[in-house]
């Protein structure tokens, strides 16, 4: 597959006037931006050579510092004496330092820009530049993904999504990740109002079920003498508004050992719901549940 990329790019640029030979090309796969004291630092991802026998890119991370993106390549094309390629870039990573005035910078750059994409994974983490440093852009991707379709405790967002939430002036949600031995998923962060919010593993699955990332979700009541109520979230439809948040949900129940009415669960879930939609938002909460399958109504 890289071999197929790197013929791609020796297409791209043969037979125009302004041929530029491969090994001028400095090819970015990451980029990580973060702010310290008024001052952006980068770290970006630069595939050196290819494995032969693995195909897999070695990279090397270098770090500036500038006043903005364009400042910050415009060094890193004069430390490399190459022409800076971003068309590769698949990763980008941010920290809780990149706000309002942040995104709208970084949001111009790509727009502005007709040699990126704007399909590549951004995320969130404290740990940027280890990250970069210990990991590759598709470890990360890969397990972003694998967790999205399996566990459901991640998002999948690309700059397209972030200019568009961003532009909309919704919520921007980000998977967050972590490493100490290992890379991990610490849940998710939101950005909203200029503000970060860190969202836990298990909060994640729920706000996945309400953004219809999931088609079912599962949930489960403890009553007395350790029994259980199982319900099975077949479907919900969510609108939000300036004023309200409606959510309508399907719930077919699994197993009622507790034995609880109707009205019981429709109440035990309801409860449940808004005590979990109060972290995300202030707005009015209307629920609404149909409640099939088996119960017994004792």
């Amino acid at each position: 597959m890289k071999k197929i990329f790197l013929i791609l790019i020796l297409f791209l640029f043969t037979g125009c006037s302004s041929y530029i030979e491969l090994n001028d090309l400095a090819i970015i796969n990451a980029i990580g931006i973060e702010k310290v004291n008024n001052t952006y630092k980068m770290y970006a991802s630069i595939i050196m050579e290819t494995d032969k026998e693995t195909t897999t890119p070695k990279t090397t991370i270098y770090e500036v510092t500038g006043v903005n993106l364009n400042d910050m390549l415009n060094q890193l094309t004069l430390t490399l004496n190459k022409k800076i390629y971003l068309s590769h870039l698949d990763l980008f990573l941010l920290n809780d330092t990149i706000k309002t005035q942040e995104f709208t910078e970084i949001i111009n750059f790509f727009l502005n820009n007709n040699e990126t994409r704007e399909d590549f994974l951004v995320i969130c983490s404290k740990n940027i530049k280890e990250l970069l440093e210990k990991t590759n852009y598709g470890e990360i991707n890969d397990l972003v993904e694998i967790n999205r379709q399996e566990a459901s405790q991640a998002i999948y967002t690309t700059m397209y999504d972030v200019i568009n939430k961003f532009t909309l002036q919704e919520p921007i949600y980000f998977t967050n990740l972590e490493i100490t031995e290992h890379v991990k998923i610490k849940g998710l962060k939101v950005f909203l109002n200029n503000n970060y919010q860190e969202i836990l593993e298990n909060d994640s699955l729920f706000l996945n079920y309400l953004l219809n990332n999931i088609n079912t979700y599962k949930y489960n009541y403890s009553c007395q003498d350790n029994k259980f109520l199982y319900l099975n979230i077949l479907a919900s439809t969510t609108n939000e508004n300036e004023k309200e948040f409606f959510i309508a949900n399907e719930l077919k129940v699994i197993t009622n050992d507790c034995n609880l009415k109707k009205d019981e669960i429709n109440d035990i879930f309801t409860n449940y719901l808004k005590t979990n939609l109060e972290k995300f938002t202030e707005k009015k909460l209307t629920i609404k549940n149909t409640i099939r399958g088996l119960y017994e109504n004792k």
